[in-house]
């Protein structure tokens, strides 16, 4: 005897409500560990930068440091992020290319930044 379609959808549309509905736990300790203790270079100098304006410069503790064509800024969680969505003055450490252009840029979160600040 065949199941009728309607008895299916009903059965997966319950499905799909009871995932949607289920949260899993996220154990926040274990994620602050994985991006606390993200490798950064060594060689990478640390500043305060301002919010990038959008005119090629980036401002890092006063100084306006040209960026380079290819620059990639990083989040806390070490996800590229677009330079326009930074919205405050925020603690990073950076490299410069052989040119001295600005390349690539670490957002620190706040266990990143006092653990470099005493080493």
């Amino acid at each position: 005897m065949p199941i009728p379609a309607s008895l299916i959808a009903s059965i997966i549309s319950t499905v799909i409500e009871t995932a949607m509905q289920a949260s899993p736990a996220v154990d926040t300790a274990q994620y602050q560990h994985y991006a606390v203790t993200r490798t950064l270079p060594p060689e990478a100098r640390q500043g305060v930068m301002l919010p990038p304006k959008g005119d090629g410069l980036v401002s890092i503790d006063g100084h306006g440091l040209p960026l380079s064509a290819a620059a990639q800024f990083r989040n806390e969680r070490n996800l590229i992020v677009q330079p326009m969505s930074i919205r405050q003055a925020t603690e990073v450490v950076y490299l410069v290319d052989p040119t001295g252009k600005v390349h690539r840029i670490w957002l620190l979160s706040a266990p990143e930044a006092s653990s470099l600040s005493t080493n």
